[in-house]
């Protein structure tokens, strides 16, 4: 349960297992994003709490660099979970190699799970091959902003510049879209980072942080 926990970090709801050892090689590290700023050495802890108040807590810290298909990600994790995160123009990206949903699977996909630049209101979707039992077809996972600049509160603390985005899954049956549902929606602080993420049966709240130069 740990690692999903931890993984919900990108796709709260959803089942990642992220690889970033595929050709990885270790290189200079790259400036921090004003909403990932995941600088080596920083950590942020979290507690993931579910419908019967059940909590588990988990603290991830950056570590080095690592560089997949000439994009160059920060590895962040503990002793049992990482996955890896990179951002380029305001544009926030993740590797995963598996992803599973309601029955549905995709193999090795890469998801932008965050655009500064887009409005509320405004959305882009990444486009995956899945396959459930025998049948395999085209997802459509939709990102769309529902708020921006706002305060919230998570744990008695307000955090400014809070952006949030919602994440919706649906597939691809007899050329026609069938929704799926919705996975989560994620809120996430300038300067900080992920500081919650709301989901149908858990929510992931951050705790404390600690950012390093």
């Amino acid at each position: 349960m740990k690692h999903l926990h931890a993984l919900l970090l990108f796709l709260a709801g959803c089942t990642l297992l992220i690889a970033c050892s595929k050709e990885m090689s270790h290189g200079p590290g790259f400036p921090a994003c004003d909403y990932a700023p995941y600088t080596t050495n920083s950590s942020f802890s979290y507690i993931d709490v579910n419908k019967t108040q059940d909590t588990i807590s988990y603290t991830l810290t950056v570590g080095g660099d690592t560089t997949i298909n000439g994009t160059t990600y920060k590895i962040v994790g503990d002793d049992s979970v990482f996955f890896c995160s990179s951002c380029k123009d305001g544009i926030y990206t993740q590797i995963a190699s598996i992803f599973t949903f309601q029955g549905y699977k995709a193999d090795s996909l890469q998801l932008t799970y965050l655009k500064e630049s887009v409005p509320v209101g405004g959305s882009w979707s990444d486009t995956v091959t899945v396959s459930n039992g025998t049948l395999t077809t085209k997802a459509i996972l939709q990102h769309t902003i529902t708020q921006k600049g706002v305060t919230k509160a998570v744990n008695g603390k307000n955090y400014l510049d809070v952006i949030a985005v919602k994440l919706d899954a649906s597939a691809i049956v007899l050329n026609n879209p069938v929704a799926v549902g919705t996975i989560s929606t994620s809120y996430y602080a300038k300067g900080i980072g992920l500081i919650e993420a709301d989901q149908e049966d858990d929510t992931i709240k951050l705790v404390s942080y600690v950012l390093k130069p």
